[in-house]
């Protein structure tokens, strides 16, 4: 909870438990003086969130009792029921609030100021495959539209002292969508669109040339569900680029025309629901496209004309990819066959709709492959370690005791009941956090800048298995 709603809820615990404490009310007027300030410094400074509406409404309903009531004393039976109704009121008053808070982001743990700045990008020699109706019948297919992305960079710059932007700018179509697939009410992560991210928009880039870092979502994620690793690695001297994987993102809006589009059931279709080699099919068809997808931005950004001024600070002969779930197969894969890739860093890298044929060649580069609790031991598990042990370059195998799937994105940030709800893992974000962090920050800096990454050195913690592959 934010400081003025928590000063709220005290005013209204007050109001409730005063008169029980000493016997008798405040001086008509007073209290309810003081509720209607309170609240409305909290809605002007901070801002309404539907879990605050319970306290709304109680504020104005004991304001309004405290203005009318002429008696002072409160006695006997009286006394008591207020008591104890009111101190179980007020408690369930912040529960809402407390266990859905507004999400304070992490600061970047490195030393630059970080800037951002989003792009559309369109492929013209690879046309759509999602999103698309089929034909009625005996009517001629539609021809496809040329495949286009949103994507956003995140780098060093220059301090202007702006205000920071917030954390989505598409969360007016991006949270409703994610609630929906989540099972809730479209309006259940409203009060996330204002959370301030620590990026400048279009603010100057710091001099220099900088390795490239390619941040690859999972299916239906979207490009900033992990906005606090990717504003660590751009503070620590990187540019980051994150692309919308358009119809396996939850939704993304396009910048030239405001369209949106929300995620195509029909590319991952519920594996229960299908047949078995349909759905491999489909998981390998998604992984290629979301591959293809890192292709065009690496691509774009050698000729320079879609990125501007940002390519001429793009360093692209140290590039680094990591992904998460099916972007961290999609990372996979393209380390696996583009000469272009450095260094690969997997968080529960979905390797099995990877192909045979791919997956037969090796890793010539470093890798680092984090897995939660869930993903370990699994097929997918089994696939990705003879991925690491047959290659020659090094790679760290790293398991998170504790961890959920949805630990290595935001997921943590979002409630502290988040494990209770079946969306982490019992471990504390104050925990996950940070391990993802260090190993993240610390395996791209040995192997893109050629300094740091102690931690890959160190005893690991306890919640972490740590072991090198040569």
């Amino acid at each position: 909870m934010r400081p003025l709603e928590w000063t709220q809820l005290g005013i209204v615990a007050a109001a409730v438990l005063v008169p029980v404490v000493f016997g008798r009310r405040l001086r008509r007027g007073r209290m309810a003086v003081l509720l209607c300030v309170v609240a409305a410094a909290q809605v002007l400074l901070e801002g309404v969130r539907w879990q605050l509406l319970p306290l709304e409404v109680a504020t104005v309903m004991l304001a309004g009792a405290d203005a009318l009531r002429e008696d002072r004393r409160v006695r006997g039976f009286q006394r008591f029921r207020r008591g104890a109704l009111g101190s179980v009121g007020v408690i369930l008053l912040g529960v809402l609030p407390a266990v859905l808070p507004v999400p304070v982001l992490p600061a970047p743990s490195g030393p630059f100021e970080v800037g951002t700045a989003t792009f559309e990008l369109v492929d013209v020699d690879r046309p759509e495959i999602y999103g698309l109706d089929p034909p009625e019948e005996g009517e001629e297919p539609a021809e496809a539209p040329p495949r286009r992305i949103v994507v956003q960079v995140w780098y060093p710059a220059e301090p202007d002292g702006a205000d920071p932007v917030v954390w989505n700018p598409d969360l007016d179509v991006v949270g409703p969508a994610l609630a929906r697939r989540l099972g809730f009410p479209g309006f259940f992560l409203g009060h996330t669109d204002d959370v301030p991210s620590h990026s400048q928009t279009d603010a100057a880039p710091l001099p220099g040339r900088f390795p490239v870092i390619l941040s690859s979502h999972g299916w239906t994620g979207f490009r900033t569900i992990n906005l606090n690793q990717v504003e660590s690695l751009a503070s620590h001297g990187f540019i980051v680029i994150a692309p919308d994987h358009t119809y396996g993102s939850i939704a993304v809006r396009f910048p030239s025309d405001g369209s949106v589009v929300e995620y195509d059931e029909r590319a991952l279709p519920p594996e229960e629901d299908v047949d078995p080699d349909d759905y491999q099919e489909a998981a390998e068809v998604l992984v290629e496209t979301f591959t293809d997808d890192l292709l065009l931005v690496l691509n774009e950004l050698g000729e320079g004309s879609a990125f501007g001024e940002l390519a001429t600070h793009a360093d692209l002969d140290k590039v680094g990819v990591f992904g998460h779930s099916t972007g961290g197969g999609a990372a996979a894969r393209l380390c696996l066959e583009d000469a272009r890739c450095d260094a690969i860093l997997g968080l529960d890298a979905w390797v099995n709709p990877i192909p045979d044929r791919v997956v037969a060649r090796e890793f010539q580069v470093p890798s680092l492959f984090m897995r939660s609790d869930e993903w370990v031991d699994t097929p997918n598990d089994r696939r990705l370690r003879g991925l690491a042990e047959r290659s020659p370059s090094l790679s760290y195998w790293i398991a998170i005791e504790g961890a959920g799937h949805n630990d290595f994105v935001m997921t943590p940030l979002f409630s502290p009941i988040a494990h209770r709800l079946g969306l982490k893992g019992p471990i504390s974000s104050d925990r996950v956090i940070p391990i993802v962090d260090e190993y993240l920050v610390g395996f791209f800096e040995r192997y893109l800048l050629g300094v740091g990454g102690s931690g890959l050195d160190q005893p690991p913690p306890p919640e972490v298995e740590f072991e090198v592959i040569p």
